[in-house]
């Protein structure tokens, strides 16, 4: 069973922009990506948890799930969740990551239940909810399966770790025409002032975009980013970015969760294309780890151990989300992305030490270059 509390989401909007733009639903061949051959390795052997807690787990019953992931997103999860642990029952709340942390305070100072399971992108807003106390440190058999840039933090993982891309109207930038690097973009913006956008540096996504990129690049990159800005858009969050661009109100957007790649499909891949940018391709982890409050903390250990196995993390390729551990066969996962710009263009960054106390000065300094 799944709540959803109704928000507008990248992929939900990015479904819209489909029906609205192309006359039709998703489906069909997808946008260019990468290559299926590309070798993903050798799936370890599955690694589940002990027979005690998923005995503790079955007479929980049930699991509750934060995340800012979106209804159609999750719904593979979900579904294979509750396939292969028809007992318990995962229930979700969407919203964004804010409210999560927000939530789950205001519900554990009144006693009532909260999330048994946090799946947040909000690196900063993470390293704060674990500083509180919130998270149990808890390891997972299938961490040892896992490369060392998927743990964060005590008790946090990386579930997915998912790409920053750029994405075009095509009908407006044909393809041989479209930048693949932000250098590339930054020099075009000068003649499409006005029609170039990103998302709010307030927005997780954008920021951990931005502070990914300049990691790499530096002074390199805020002169970029500065030259970006006075001729760039900015919206809210990634379903408006989406939906005026499929509307041919923008003709790029940049910084985009990659998320997005799994709709741009059928007719919809006849209007937009996606390009990962050869020139640093940040990969964002979004986060799972099990709440010190869990009402159900052992369902919430037998849900993240399912996240993290090969079969969980095809779940989630199928809503969007970005696989990264070795064996597992999915088409955005992080080898093909790999494979398409090089292991030294892939920017993985994990939680990056300092990101908490230099928050403050990249906003500041994105403010000032962006006129907000």
């Amino acid at each position: 069973m799944m709540i959803s509390i109704p928000r507008a989401s990248v992929l939900a909007a990015a479904c819209a922009v489909t029906l609205a733009a192309c006359g039709t639903s998703p489906g069909g061949d997808a946008s260019p990506a990468p290559a299926a051959s590309v070798d993903v390795g050798k799936a370890s052997a599955v690694t589940p948890v002990d027979a005690a807690t998923l005995a503790r787990a079955k007479k929980q019953g049930s699991v509750l799930l934060y995340t800012s992931a979106d209804e159609q997103q999750m719904r593979p999860v979900i579904e294979a969740f509750e396939a292969k642990y028809p007992e318990l029952d995962l229930r979700v709340l969407s919203m964004d990551d804010k409210q999560t942390f927000q939530r789950y305070a205001t519900e554990t100072a009144t006693g009532v239940r909260t999330a048994d399971v946090v799946m947040p992108v909000d690196a900063v807003g993470m390293l704060n909810f674990v500083d509180k106390g919130n998270v149990v440190d808890y390891t997972d058999p299938n961490v040892k399966n896992l490369p060392s840039y998927a743990r964060l933090a005590p008790g946090v993982v990386a579930m997915s770790e998912d790409p920053i891309i750029a994405v075009y109207n095509s009908a407006l930038i044909p393809e041989d025409k479209q930048p693949k690097d932000v250098t590339s973009l930054a020099e075009l913006s000068d003649s499409l002032k006005g029609k170039v956008a990103t998302t709010h540096i307030g927005n997780p996504i954008s920021f951990g975009a931005v502070a990914g990129y300049l990691g790499k690049h530096g002074e390199a990159g805020w002169k970029n980013i500065e030259r970006l800005g006075p001729n760039s858009g900015v919206e809210s969050g990634n379903g408006n970015l989406m939906q005026k661009l499929a509307q041919g109100q923008y003709q790029a957007a940049y910084f985009v969760s990659g998320t997005v790649r799994a709709l741009i499909t059928g007719d919809a891949a006849k209007i937009l294309d996606y390009a990962y940018l050869t020139d640093g391709t940040p990969l964002l982890p979004r986060a799972v780890a099990v709440t010190r409050k869990a009402t159900s903390p052992d369902a919430a250990k037998v849900f993240v151990n399912f996240m993290l196995s090969v079969e969980g993390q095809e779940a989630a390729c199928k809503g969007g989300f970005t696989p990264y551990r070795d064996g597992v066969t999915c088409a955005y996962g992080v080898p093909a992305i790999k494979q398409a710009v090089g292991a030294g263009n892939l920017i993985i960054g994990g939680y990056p030490e300092g990101i908490v106390e230099g928050k403050p000065a990249i906003e500041a300094r994105w403010k000032k270059a962006y006129g907000r």
